[in-house]
């Protein structure tokens, strides 16, 4: 089949892997592609030229940026109409990838995927709808809820996101819990992740326990929480620890007794959560996006907390007790993980789509009427 994909390949965030992992597999399973990298530093998903691929600009903070943007997209939807694809899947939503869509003839079957759980009637997302052929929701849970808070007569179908491949994907046992118990999170330090509320709220528990909290990742909050960390007196409890390299992932979470996920705002299914599955390791999360679906199912692996300060507390520690009383298996966890949230589980559902994509949505979006 011929399939145009675009996507952002160049920051960091779940949904860049799961665009990256995905143009692997299709390539693998020898797919005809065509890729629209929306990114600003012309970086390439293949490191051959048996693919073509298209740099679009993501940033445009200056007229000149704007201006190469749409000259960039204008190509890039010429040679799109040229290829004449069967599909054209769009890992995300802005005016490039409406641009495109809109550029393709009819013959073209179109969607977009929705990463995001409470999802609006903004115009953006609006037009998104109008060009497109079907939306793609990133958990099953979230169809009735796109469904629910757009107007769109179009064809609504679940596709998961892929995560990140490792070298190794083995689970290891959790580590003893006779003395520290030490957490980890993992992602952008934004507002939405909820790191900042999650510490502030606990803070009394840290100072006063066993547990350390070793944060991972970068973004715009990075230094306010520096100063609650500081000024709270929880330098030697609670560790800014920024980004990891690939192949230390490994090492890094398994030294781990569990994951917290404390977002409070706009999230589908972060992909930290299946990672943490993966390594076996057990999650304290919120019921922001699709976690407490995922829970539903990973019902040994995860305690799901409210989203205010007083749940995180207490559940922050119902979660370390159990911890302490080895009331999580970690191989019961990566069992589930293997079972239906591998990539290999994943791309069966795929591959299901791709057989006849118009075929799985139509069929599908009766199913859950």
């Amino acid at each position: 089949m011929k399939i145009v994909v675009m996507g952002n390949n160049a920051l960091m965030g779940g949904l860049i892997v799961h665009y990256k992992v995905l143009c692997k597999y299709l390539r693998n399973s020898g797919h005809d592609l065509l890729l629209i990298n929306v990114n600003s530093s012309n970086t390439s998903v293949f490191e051959d030229d048996e693919i073509t691929e298209i740099s679009v600009p993501y940033i445009t903070n200056s007229f000149a940026l704007k201006l190469k943007k749409y000259f960039r997209l204008r190509k890039a939807c010429k040679i799109a109409k040229a290829f004449s694809p069967n599909l054209f899947i769009a890992t995300g939503y802005g005016h490039g990838y409406s641009m495109l869509a809109a550029a393709l003839p009819s013959s073209t079957y179109k969607f977009f995927e929705e990463v995001h759980f409470e999802a609006h009637n903004i115009p953006l997302k609006l037009k998104m709808v109008k060009v497109f052929d079907a939306i793609a929701p990133q958990t099953e849970g979230m169809i009735e809820v796109f469904k629910k808070n757009v107007s769109a007569d179009k064809p609504v179908a679940w596709l998961p996101c892929f995560s990140k491949e490792y070298e190794s994907n083995n689970f290891t046992d959790l580590p003893p819990a006779g003395g520290t118990i030490k957490l980890a999170y993992f992602g952008r330090l934004e507002w939405n992740k909820g790191i900042k509320q999650f510490v502030s709220a606990t803070k009394e528990i840290f100072k006063n326990s066993d547990i350390v909290l070793d944060i991972y990742g970068k973004g715009s909050e990075a230094e306010s929480l520096q100063k609650i960390i500081e000024s709270e007196g929880l330098k030697q409890k609670v560790k800014m620890k920024g980004f990891y390299k690939d192949e230390d992932f490994s090492s890094i979470i398994s030294a781990c007794h569990g994951v917290v996920i404390p977002s409070v705002d706009t999230e589908g299914l972060p992909l930290v959560v299946i990672e943490a599955m993966r390594y076996g390791r057990p999650i304290l999360c919120t019921t922001i996006g699709a976690m407490p679906e995922v829970a539903g199912i990973n019902k040994a692996g995860m305690i799901v907390s409210g989203k205010n300060a007083e749940q995180l507390v207490k559940n922050l520690e119902v979660f370390v007790q159990r911890i302490k009383t080895e009331g999580f298996s970690a191989q019961g966890i990566h069992q589930v993980y293997k079972n239906y949230f591998s990539n290999a589980a994943f791309w069966k559902v795929w591959e299901e789509m791709l057989q006849n994509p118009k075929v799985y949505f139509t069929a599908e979006t009766q199913l859950k009427s």
